[in-house]
């Protein structure tokens, strides 16, 4: 007798040689055996071998990657608004403009205390400040030492050859000390002066940047969130009372956080893939990267942080929604499955029936996720095996029937 076993979804007849039905277990074993021919017509099919990317399903909230407040440097009246809610604007753009009035007075003031000090210093039409010693209060004051000095000296001289009196000589030194300290005033002056020059400066600088702060620009790039002023409105800036202007979000990329059930610890890594679903697009997926995994369990819910990163680049995205998210984390070859209907369960144990050398022989396994109507199978069978597809219900206990071809 010859058999063949052929492909999945053509029949085979099989002569089963069974217990009679209705015969308990007892009889059965104090018994003879007695046989009922049974023809069933079956369909057989094989123990795929498919690679499977092993994956874990978590739920969590997509934020943005930065949400900036903003407020202002100055205080003042909002002259115009340039942005409002959901504008999309760039790293330094202009957001609102404050009164610029007083700031302008403020510098214009600042310009002119400095140039005045400038004057003073040398500096005329626009020209270098001059040394310390090119300046005309000490040239003055250095000329009429050197003089005094000079006549100091030919005092001496002539107070050896008995030409004039000690007193001439005391007066002529006296000169000279007063005129030397008229010149180290004449210095300390110029040094002043300078000093309030650099002091000047800096108070025109902070005039310049304050009048610079009522143009209030955006910090990063992204797209408005909440605007909270109105042009008109006073606003009240660098102090502890600020008046918040606007809510800038960065969207592009957005931060999935998530919480992961403590059995995945070590399995989940910085830079897998992670595949995220929103309500408002059923169906489509958004690619993202795993970036951070928390370091610790929370105690209260068994579960460790991760964060995500997921590009947005049309915007679809929306900071605060609700995700659904699928973290790849390896991916396994070779692994065995069968069609659905080759697995059947009895009495809460999974099994199917492996066709070899022509006989049909029930097996426990152990089943684990489904795909395109197939069962992957963890435990129980190997790729290559061949499966009986037929509902095989009438075989139960762990018979082994004989497959013969007609």
């Amino acid at each position: 007798m010859r058999y063949h076993l052929l492909p999945r979804g053509i029949g085979l007849s099989l002569l089963l040689l069974l217990p009679l039905l209705g015969c308990s277990r007892e009889q059965a074993a104090n018994s003879a055996p007695t046989a009922k021919e049974q023809s069933i017509a079956i369909t057989v099919g094989p123990v795929e071998a498919r690679d499977v990317m092993r994956r874990v399903e978590v739920v969590g909230t997509l934020e943005a990657d930065e949400e900036v407040m903003v407020y202002a440097q100055v205080s003042g009246p909002v002259d115009k608004i340039l942005v409002d809610l959901g504008d999309r604007v760039r790293a330094g753009q202009p957001l609102l403009q404050i009164n610029q009035a007083d700031f302008q007075l403020q510098v214009q003031k600042a310009e002119a205390i400095l140039q005045q000090t400038r004057t003073r210093l040398g500096a005329l039409d626009g020209r270098d400040i001059l040394s310390d010693d090119q300046q005309p209060v000490v040239r003055q004051a250095k000329a009429n030492y050197d003089d005094a000095a000079l006549w100091y000296e030919r005092m001496q001289n002539l107070y050896k050859e008995g030409a004039v009196s000690r007193n001439d000589v005391d007066t002529a030194m006296a000169k000279r000390d007063a005129l030397k300290a008229a010149l180290d005033n004449a210095l300390g002056q110029v040094r002043a002066l300078r000093d309030q020059l650099r002091e000047q400066q800096a108070a025109l600088d902070l005039a310049r940047r304050n009048l610079q702060y009522t143009v209030i620009r955006a910090p990063i790039d992204g797209s408005i969130k909440e605007r909270d002023v109105s042009a008109g409105q006073y606003i009240a800036g660098g102090s502890m009372q600020n008046t918040k202007l606007l809510t800038l979000v960065r969207d592009d990329p957005l931060k999935l956080k998530a919480s992961v059930p403590e059995r995945f610890q070590g399995q989940i890594r910085p830079g897998q893939e992670v595949k995220v679903q929103v309500e408002a697009y059923p169906g489509r997926e958004f690619s993202g990267t795993a970036k951070r995994v928390g370091p610790a369990v929370f105690t209260d819910t068994r579960t460790f942080p991760i964060e995500a990163r997921v590009p947005n680049r049309e915007g679809l995205l929306k900071p605060g929604s609700f995700a659904k998210a699928r973290v790849e984390i390896r991916l396994d070859r070779g692994i065995p499955f069968i069609p659905e209907e080759a697995v059947y369960y009895f009495v809460g144990v999974t099994k199917a029936f492996v066709v070899k050398d022509g006989v049909a022989q029930e097996r426990q396994i152990t089943v684990g996720e489904r795909q395109d109507g197939l069962v992957e199978i963890v435990e129980g069978l190997q790729p290559g095996e061949q499966v009986a597809t037929s509902r095989l219900s009438q075989l139960s206990g762990g018979a082994t029937v004989q497959v013969v071809a007609k």
